[in-house]
């Protein structure tokens, strides 16, 4: 698709939105990403990074964790560009509550009070 302008949405860099750039480099995402406690680790492998993130977290339910959070990230790009909404860390931190949120309704029944105890720590 020819668009008149491939930068990011989401961040004042004049930087192209790929795929790595939006979710694992852009300055706006590394501080969604701090807010759940998380460092970006430089690494040329994107999949380093999710490893990383899962001995972060150190629960079970980590994947669940980045998966919402890459949900909310985009989220927040999507209302950006379509809804014309800044792009706040408050807005990805909402986005990643609601969906998070309907997690705990699919979760198995031991793992939802380390789930709320995470969840209250970091939200």
């Amino acid at each position: 698709m020819r668009l008149d302008d491939y930068n990011c949405v989401v961040c004042s860099h004049a930087s192209e939105e790929t795929l790595l750039h939006l979710f694992l480099d852009c300055q706006f995402v590394v501080e969604c990403w701090g807010t759940l406690g998380l460092v970006i680790h430089n690494s040329a492998d994107p999949f380093d990074t999710i490893t990383s993130f899962r001995a972060q977290l150190g629960v079970p339910f980590s994947m669940e964790i980045i998966i919402s959070m890459s949900w909310a990230i985009w989220s927040v790009r999507n209302d950006a560009i379509f809804r014309n909404v800044q792009p706040q860390i408050s807005n990805a931190k909402r986005h990643f509550r609601n969906d998070f949120a309907q997690v705990i309704l699919r979760a198995k029944k031991a793992y939802v009070p380390s789930i709320s105890q995470w969840l209250e720590a970091y939200l």
